[in-house]
């Protein structure tokens, strides 16, 4: 039997689930509307009466939940947090994603198509929006209005996230992970170098232009050779057309491409400023000042070029980058490779593009097969209290950290691991990426201080922009997303590399790309943008 079901699942798959009413009872909600049809009390029992502590339920209840994200990790009754979680709930989650699997998407995908769903399931935002109004998901309005009140007073605070959540249909179906800390990645200069050469920090994109003109050609290594190379890219070009933005363009880098002017939507590789960005960076590539390999070398290229006392410059995460300082020091004598601020570009604004993501796409919500909707959001909201936040970001008091002046102090054990602080957390269930937010503490306590120093700065400078939304799309946007985007990123990547390469020249072929862009749809690409962010802005 169980083969027969899983051939029939897998002869599915190729087929749109269009809607889940076939599955249960039809839930056709209005915004702001919990469904009334989904199991004979949902766990209206004993909702009035007050329970001690962090119970959400008299008695022991146990919830399925489809846990399976980034094709690693997968729910175990063995995670640390939802242990404890257990004992001061009376929930117990019990997990249906197969351990062995290690393809996320398919296992949601072969989950969805069977119809049988688990309590909680947890998934990307865009599963919510598309399954959400065809009834396989319970809108969480009125539930977290009622039932969730820590949730409640975070959405309250937090308009952005209410607003990311929230699907064209307007109801929102997942609660998601909450990311902390604004800073991720920023600029870093040999100082030992400048300071050999007496060149001051760059402080805007023409005194950077002279300093890694310096950087080449005069020696600063000290071993008499013309090896230096002053732009590091581990990103297969993407750090090189990163650049772009001292000359005030947006790039397809780290979401940067669409930016919004005036309440116009706009994106970025089609504006005069990208023409000029690939003149100066075609520039600043034939005269080396960029590396050569920079859209072969890869994920390698700070350990190579730095350890081999080349390098000069890059823009990168701030704490892996600053960590070469103490990887460097005994190696290379002076080694100093400092944060500095955002060269300002030719409009004189000092300005990061990159950000963390403010809202994860990740999050779970409740299933239309749920008989328990409302025990089910006290169980979400636990994690939203303080306790709760406190569990998912550092474990177990007394195990994993200790309270000092009221604040939790990660063990040595976890701090000086033989794996990575976020790892050995992971391994445990401990910051897994799922409806709770995160408290930076957690990555501060082991951050290199220059790495810290640097982020601080970023801060409290205000450098750091904010993000273009995440947009959500009703399914006939989509539709044209789906249709236009690929070819039109396509163009935008290969000519970009063509410019910096010098393979072609941006100031004769700017109006045949644009052209080409216009021909793919970029306009119908536009128009779905400018609504989504329109709804978006008037949610």
């Amino acid at each position: 039997m169980k083969a027969k079901k899983y051939l029939a699942i897998a002869l599915a798959m190729g087929l749109t689930v269009s809607s889940f009413t076939g599955c249960g009872k039809k839930t056709d909600n209005k915004p702001n509307e919990t469904p009334v049809t989904q199991g004979e009390d949902k766990g209206e029992k004993d909702q009035a009466e007050e329970l001690p502590g962090l119970l959400v339920s008299k008695e022991p209840v146990d919830l399925s939940i489809h846990l399976h994200i980034y094709n690693k990790f997968v729910y175990t009754e063995d995670w640390v947090p939802f242990k404890k979680a257990a004992e001061l709930t009376n929930v117990t989650l019990k997990g249906v994603a197969p351990e062995s699997a290690t393809d996320s998407e398919q296992v949601f995908n072969i989950m969805m198509v069977s119809g049988d769903l688990p309590d909680i399931i947890t998934a990307e935002r865009q599963n919510f929006f598309k399954y959400g109004p065809e009834g396989a998901f319970i809108p969480l309005n009125d539930l977290i209005d009622e039932h969730a009140p820590n949730f409640k007073q975070f959405l309250e605070e937090r308009e952005d996230v209410r607003r990311y959540l929230t699907a064209p249909d307007g109801n929102i179906y997942s609660i998601n992970f909450i990311p902390d800390g604004a800073a991720a990645q920023g600029y870093f200069i040999r100082t030992d170098w400048l300071e050999k050469l007496n060149l001051p920090v760059p402080k805007d994109v023409d005194e950077l232009y002279t300093v890694l003109k310096a950087f080449r050609e005069q020696d600063p290594n000290g071993n008499g050779k013309k090896d230096e190379i002053p732009f590091i890219d581990r990103a297969k070009g993407q750090k090189t057309i990163a650049l772009a933005t001292l000359w005030g363009a947006h790039t397809t880098t780290d979401r940067d491409e669409w930016y919004v002017e005036d309440g116009k939507v706009k994106f970025g590789p089609m504006e005069s400023s990208y023409q000029l960005a690939m003149e100066n960076l075609q520039k600043w590539y034939a005269e080396g000042l960029i590396d050569p390999e920079a859209f072969t070398r890869g994920a390698k290229a700070r350990d190579i070029l730095l350890g081999d006392n080349i390098g000069g410059f890059a823009h990168d995460w701030f704490g892996t980058t600053a960590g070469y300082n103490d990887m460097f020091k005994d190696k290379i004598e002076g080694f100093d490779f400092q944060p500095i601020a955002p060269p300002a570009d030719i409009n004189g604004k000092a300005w990061e593009y990159s950000s963390r993501p403010l809202v994860n796409p990740t999050g779970w919500g409740i299933s239309k097969d749920n008989k328990d909707p409302i025990t089910t959001i006290k169980y979400l909201d636990f994690w939203w209290s303080e306790e709760g936040r406190r569990l998912m970001n550092f474990g177990i008091e007394g195990e994993h950290y200790d309270l000092v002046d009221g604040k939790p102090i990660f063990k040595d054990h976890i701090l000086n691991s033989d794996k990575p602080v976020t790892q050995a957390l992971q391994d445990q269930g401990i910051q897994m990426q799922v409806g709770f937010h995160q408290d930076f503490f957690y990555e501060e306590q082991w951050l290199n201080p220059i790495a810290r120093e640097g982020m601080n700065m970023y801060i409290e400078n205000g450098y750091i922009q904010t993000p273009f939304p995440t947009l959500g799309f009703t399914p006939e946007e989509q539709k044209i997303i789906d249709e236009k985007s690929v070819s039109i990123y396509t163009h935008v990547t290969e000519t970009t590399q063509k410019w910096i390469l010098g393979a072609e020249d941006p100031t004769k072929t700017w109006e045949n790309y644009l052209k080409a862009l216009d021909n793919m749809g970029m306009q119908e690409l536009l128009e779905v943008y400018q609504a989504a962010y329109d709804r978006f802005i008037n949610n």
